[in-house]
């Protein structure tokens, strides 16, 4: 009688577990934003990405998109995440998206969305950088998307914070350079960054 109940047991177990693995796979390609927030709750940003983009890819849900960019970046999968960001960047509707301001998830900024995700993929292209035209090519994005109000967090402060962190002094001579004979406003956090810049090219 005990074998038979323990049987029983073992079949209705596995039988249970194998539904549950059935309904994860149903989830996994008919509902990937919900799997996306669920594996968010469980810690697993990097799973949550991948959903994200999955979700992208069947809703053209641009926050999802977003989302999954700004995961692979946070988690240092920088080939992942500059592939991301130019399907975002490249995106249809991109720059409605980014005016109508930061999305609650991830404590994002809520001023200069645009210019946050372009600093974050700043960092990243320059990561990737190979040689001194991927460089410069980086460098003059950073420029582009700055705002002439150079707010905090903007893509040339983000990049220049990268290089910084690796000593590329020769880096950041062009990037002071170029805000010499730049255009931005010469408020507090432009003057912050040339002291910074100067000081860690100069000893």
């Amino acid at each position: 009688m005990k074998k038979v109940i323990l049987k029983t047991a073992l079949i209705t177990l596995g039988a249970a577990i194998a539904c549950g693995a059935i309904l994860i796979v149903i989830l996994c390609f008919a509902a990937p934003k919900v799997m996306m927030d669920f594996t968010a709750s469980m810690g697993m940003e990097g799973v949550s990405g991948n959903f994200a983009y999955s979700e992208w890819e069947r809703s053209g849900d641009m926050e999802c998109l977003a989302r999954s960019f700004l995961t692979a970046e946070k988690g240092g999968d920088d080939e992942t995440a500059s592939a991301r960001w130019d399907v975002l960047y490249a995106a249809d509707g991109f720059a409605d998206y980014c005016e109508s301001g930061a999305p609650d998830f991830d404590d994002l900024p809520a001023y200069g969305y645009r210019e946050y995700l372009a600093g974050c993929a700043a960092r990243v292209k320059y990561r990737l950088a190979s040689d001194e035209g991927a460089k410069d090519a980086v460098l003059g994005f950073a420029f582009a998307e700055t705002d002439p109000a150079f707010a905090q967090g903007n893509p040339v402060i983000a990049l220049s914070a990268e290089a910084l962190t690796k000593g590329d002094t020769a880096f950041l001579s062009q990037i002071l350079s170029r805000l010499d004979a730049s255009e931005f406003e010469r408020n507090e956090d432009f003057t912050r960054l040339t002291e910074k810049l100067e000081a860690s090219i100069h000893g």
